[in-house]
């Protein structure tokens, strides 16, 4: 039977996934009608950001369903998460150097997307490695396998700059603009500063959070994100 904290786990991930796609499907119909290409980036980014919980989502499905977890011998639950973690830094960071650095924007995704190649080999090379796991023990099991990224491996590494890269040029970098402009454009950068640094934090807070009713905090933390950079944005 699962356990409190599992079903916290489980739904809060559900949530995250379901309203990630809402949200990036809403973006992209709003992109459409205002002819808003940025809103269309925003609304990829936001359907990626909520497919990075996708291993949880599944684990959770399958254990409700047959008590069951994923058969996580290759580490398949973290590659299902994480797969997805690049490319959203690389269409966050397309919207980030659209808005502050045009002239610099195909230079600084190449960068971006060098590292992002770089992340995705190492991860699907050797999982387990680039994943601490954590496995229920019980049978049926009573909460969802746990897991983050191992921050002593290169993929940890890779993990760190490209977080570190979303927090300084857009989380800063927004803000910096903010504090430069005046009026309605003011007010946007700030609230795109506020939805990338929400993005990083609550997104650092995930692996630093163990299943329980901090989860459903960090988790509302980081669907907000999606809604600040769409208020910025619109």
């Amino acid at each position: 039977m699962v356990s409190p904290d599992g079903w916290i786990d489980g739904i809060t991930a559900s949530g995250v996934v379901i309203f990630g796609i809402i949200f990036g499907l809403f973006f992209f119909y709003v992109s459409r009608k205002r002819k808003a290409k940025l809103l269309l980036f925003l609304g990829l980014a936001n359907l990626l950001a909520g497919l990075m919980f996708l291993g949880v989502f599944l684990d959770f499905l399958l254990v409700v369903i047959t008590e069951n977890n994923i058969d996580n011998s290759n580490g398949l639950v973290g590659i299902l998460s994480y797969i997805w973690f690049a490319p959203t830094v690389i269409t966050a960071m397309y919207i980030g150097t659209e808005l502050l650095t045009p002239k610099m924007k195909w230079y600084i995704i190449s960068i971006i997307a060098i590292i992002s190649i770089i992340f995705e080999i190492v991860i699907f090379m050797d999982p387990l490695n680039a994943f601490y796991f954590d496995e229920p023990t019980t049978i049926p099991p009573e909460r969802l396998i746990d897991y983050n990224v191992n921050l002593d491996t290169m993929a940890g590494m890779l993990v760190g700059s490209l977080l570190l890269s979303v927090l300084i040029f857009l989380g800063i970098g927004f803000l910096y603009k903010a504090f430069q402009s005046t009026g309605e454009i003011k007010r946007k950068f700030y609230f795109l500063s506020l939805g990338s640094l929400c993005f990083c934090i609550f997104g650092l807070l995930e692996g630093l959070t163990a299943p329980g009713f901090m989860v459903i905090i960090v988790r509302i933390g980081y669907l907000s994100s999606f809604w600040f950079m769409y208020v910025g944005l619109r």
